[in-house]
């Protein structure tokens, strides 16, 4: 049975415009089942008009994975649900990006308002990370029009699918 989880993290773009900025990382616990992406969800509060993105980049098979940033621990989206086995860590101290990575989406979101996101169409279509045979990670990144554009950033997963 999957259990879904969300890391949250208050986010802010690079000061220089179109500079992307690694906010979060995640990987699977060794010998831990696929992790599955099931919604990843961005809102910005910034006083001008602008366009944002959101990117979710992964490493290839046999890649170095990210490291450093500040270790973040999930919400169960169930409160009985036990906890996420998967490790992630937000940009609140600074990400080392992982080596060979890959581009697997890109989310549109306002400057000024309102949330860009990304829902997969059924829960096993959504960007996995295994664990077996070497890790593979998923980084989150960010980037803006214009300097520091504050927004949350939320991505909702679940463990035990495959």
């Amino acid at each position: 049975m999957p259990f879904y989880d969300v890391p949250t993290y208050a986010a802010t773009t690079n000061a220089t415009p179109g500079t992307e900025t690694y906010q979060m990382w995640a990987k699977p616990a060794a010998g831990n089942e696929t992790v599955s992406i099931t919604g990843v969800y961005c809102a910005s509060r910034f006083a001008s008009a602008g366009g944002c993105q959101a990117r979710i980049k992964s490493n290839t098979l046999g890649g170095t994975v990210a490291s450093g940033g500040t270790a973040t621990t999930p919400t169960p989206k169930h409160p009985l649900a036990q906890v996420a086995k998967s490790v992630w860590a937000s940009g609140a101290t600074a990400i080392t990006p992982g080596t060979t990575l890959i581009v697997r989406m890109s989310i549109g979101f306002a400057a000024t308002g309102g949330m860009g996101g990304y829902i997969p169409i059924q829960p096993s279509a959504g960007i996995q990370m295994l664990a077996v045979p070497n890790p593979v990670d998923l980084e989150f990144t960010s980037l803006a029009s214009q300097a520091s554009v504050t927004h949350d950033l939320a991505i909702e997963f679940q463990e035990g699918v495959s």
